[in-house]
């Protein structure tokens, strides 16, 4: 009975700091991908959901590719969780890495995508994965504002955010870097 109390107690924590962060960041989410957010900070709160992630991303995603639509579908849920999931609360994590944080939202992007058109053929509920792929940055951005408890704090950090903004476009991450005096601008690669 102690374990059903304490599981109530972390649901409810994270819908409330979900819908903090919804409420804060101004984004229209529909409340089922709401729910779904809340389930997902729930399932990755038990460590060995993490743990038993240790292959590539890319890896998982070919592999989804050789199997059949039923056995398909909770890999690329798994892939397509995992990239929100880092991506939105260990973002990072990615400085001097070879992959970065861009990576991760394509993959789930991709995955998303991908689940969505599959559950479409199963006259399933297809908007919530259409939403986490069309809107994947904006919904990594929720989560990371339920990660973080503050904002950058150093100069590191505050590059750190530069970087992921020229990588991902978040709005979230220009509106921290604004509050904190710097104007981000995308510089073209081609010097004429």
């Amino acid at each position: 009975m102690p374990h059903c109390i304490e599981h109530t107690n972390l649901m409810e924590f994270f819908r409330e700091r979900v819908r903090e962060a919804i409420r804060h960041q101004g984004k229209e989410t529909p409340e089922a991908v709401e729910f779904y957010l809340v389930n997902l900070l729930q399932e990755f709160s038990k460590s060995e959901k993490i743990a038993s992630s240790g292959e590539a991303l890319a890896l998982k995603f070919a592999k989804a590719l050789e199997v059949g639509p039923n056995d398909r579908i909770p890999i690329l849920k798994h892939l397509g969780d995992l990239s929100l999931y880092i991506s939105g609360f260990f973002p990072h994590s990615f400085s001097h890495k070879i992959v970065d944080i861009d990576y991760y939202v394509q993959m789930g992007e991709t995955a998303y995508g991908a689940l969505s058109q599959l559950m479409e053929r199963r006259s399933h509920f297809p908007e919530v994965f259409t939403h986490l792929s069309d809107r994947f940055v904006e919904v990594m951005d929720i989560l990371a504002e339920v990660s973080e408890q503050g904002v950058a704090k150093n100069d590191a950090d505050l590059l750190r955010l530069y970087e992921m903004w020229m990588k991902t476009g978040s709005q979230r991450t220009f509106n921290i870097l604004s509050e904190e005096g710097i104007i981000p601008v995308r510089f073209s690669a081609k010097l004429q």
